[in-house]
């Protein structure tokens, strides 16, 4: 049995989304965990309507600690299944998406799916999609945060249990947290190289808030990370010049894509943190973040 386990809270608009796009599988031994954390709209209602028509598929659960991380973690503790597949409540699977995923645990050792998905985007009505590759290099794509994502991966229900399962301390970072732990674990994590998650993100979405003090602790979220792993690294003889580079020039590209909204911070932590990088790397870098800005600042007159 797989698990899909999905948070919900105040997802009453989108909610149906998620749910249908896993009733639509063609892998259906499979259970629904649908946790509510803290919603104040019909989202409760909604859920206990699926419940109704799926009595012995879907079942509704509640989880006062805020945040997805808890709600995950709640799920996780009443999943029957091997494997768990956690869903936001705003991405959809596509219908294959966990038989191939499941296919893939039959003739691999494998402890985690990493599986390749759509990005899309609406920012005030105009879609952008960007496709998110899984990188082959297992720690480079750690660094990168490229190794898949929450609703694209299929995760093994025991290793989950062995690393404690996510840190529902953190407000961001938290699947790269999470895969990160697994790695120090010995998981073993296998590419998934085809395109069965939609992610969704609209111009609320946390990555993209305008409050500078979410802004600020989600970047140093990032930067602690990518720290804790060079020094995990460095400590068990894996650290290599190529990787060292990767994460000098990964904290340098997510301080300056935050330098025009909050330039005193970025500059305290590029003096915080001597980073080696490319002087190639930042010539391009600083191009395309002046001509984002540019574009952005042309825009606010039409």
């Amino acid at each position: 049995m797989i698990s899909v386990i999905i948070p919900c809270y105040n997802c009453a608009s989108f909610i149906n989304r998620a749910v249908d796009s896993v009733l639509r599988q063609t892998y259906q031994n499979i259970e629904i965990i649908l946790v509510n954390n803290n919603s104040t709209d019909d989202t409760l209602s909604l859920l206990k309507d699926y419940e109704l028509a799926y009595p012995d598929k879907i079942y509704v659960y509640n989880e006062t600690k805020k945040g997805a991380p808890a709600a995950r973690n709640y799920g996780l503790s009443k999943a029957k299944g091997e494997w768990i597949q956690f869903l936001d409540a705003d991405d959809e699977l596509l219908p294959n998406k966990l038989q191939k995923q499941y296919d893939i645990t039959r003739i691999n050792s494998a402890d985690v799916i990493a599986g390749d998905c759509l990005l899309k985007y609406d920012i005030n009505g105009k879609i952008t999609d960007i496709i998110r590759y899984v990188e082959k290099n297992v720690w480079k794509g750690l660094i990168t945060s490229n190794l898949g994502i929450t609703s694209s991966n299929l995760w093994q229900k025991k290793k989950l249990f062995k690393v404690d399962g996510w840190d529902e301390a953190l407000t961001s970072s938290q699947e790269y947290d999470l895969l990160f732990r697994l790695l120090k674990n010995n998981a073993q994590i296998v590419r998934d190289d085809s395109i069965n998650t939609i992610v969704h993100f609209s111009g609320n979405s946390i990555s993209k808030s305008k409050n500078k003090e979410k802004m600020m602790k989600i970047l140093d979220n990032r930067i602690v990370l990518r720290l804790d792993i060079r020094d995990y690294l460095k400590s068990s003889g894996l650290l290599t010049n190529e990787l060292a580079q990767v994460i000098d020039t990964y904290i340098y590209t997510e301080i300056m894509r935050y330098y025009h909204s909050m330039p005193d911070y970025a500059k305290e932590l590029l003096k915080k943190h001597p980073l080696k990088v490319k002087i190639q790397h930042i010539l391009k870098l600083r191009s395309k973040l002046l001509f984002t800005s540019l574009r952005a600042f042309k825009s606010s007159f039409f």
